[in-house]
This record gives structure tokens, C-alpha cells and sequence, in this order.
């Protein structure tokens, strides 16, 4: 049965699957997938379909709040070369007090 909300084209999704025999109960629900009924804004119970290699209890990542200095500078350096490498990068993470990881 599709549930409004859903997505027919999910890699899971009952219109693409094929039976799978390691599946409980001949439901031919793939082993890599699952299914979470999550309820939105308006009531709605919605199925999702998820890898079920994603990790949901994960924190997510801090987001980077940049100064305007370093902002500038990197737009600068972007308009300049949209890739920043090696010694380059290492310098203007140095300069503007970031990980090189923030410099990408």
C-alpha cells in the first residue's frame, strides 16, 4: 500500500523491490532498508524508508559560525582558486585560526 507522503522511488520501496527470502514473514522487505512511521506538523503519520546504516542517534556536526574576516578571506581564495591544497591550506587555516578541515 503506498502512504501519502512517501516517495515511490525510494530505493526501498515497495513498487521496485523484489521478494528477498531472507526477509521475516515474506514481507520481501530488503535487509538494508527500514521503515520508521514518524508523525508530522499536522498529525499525519508518514512511513519513511531509511538505510538502516544511517545512524540516527548520531550527533550532528557543530556548524562553523565564521567570522566576517574569515569569510572575506575565504572568498577571496575561492575566487582565486576554488580549490585550496597542500601548503596553501595549511597556511590560510593558520592565518584565520581554523582546521584545514573548515579551510575545504
Amino acid at each position: 500500500k503506498d502512504i501519502p507522503g512517501t516517495s515511490a522511488l525510494s530505493p526501498c520501496s515497495s513498487k521496485e523491490r523484489a521478494p528477498d527470502s531472507q526477509s521475516p514473514a515474506g514481507t520481501a522487505e530488503p535487509d538494508y532498508c527500514r521503515r520508521i512511521l514518524v508523525r508530522d506538523a499536522k498529525g499525519t503519520i508518514r512511513e519513511i524508508v531509511l538505510p538502516k546504516g544511517l545512524d540516527l542517534d548520531r550527533p550532528k556536526r557543530t556548524r562553523t559560525s565564521f567570522t566576517a574576516e574569515q569569510l572575506y578571506r575565504l572568498e577571496l581564495e575561492f575566487q582565486r582558486c576554488q580549490y585550496v591544497v597542500g601548503r596553501e591550506r595549511t597556511e590560510l587555516a593558520r592565518q584565520l585560526n581554523l582546521s584545514e578541515t573548515q579551510v575545504r
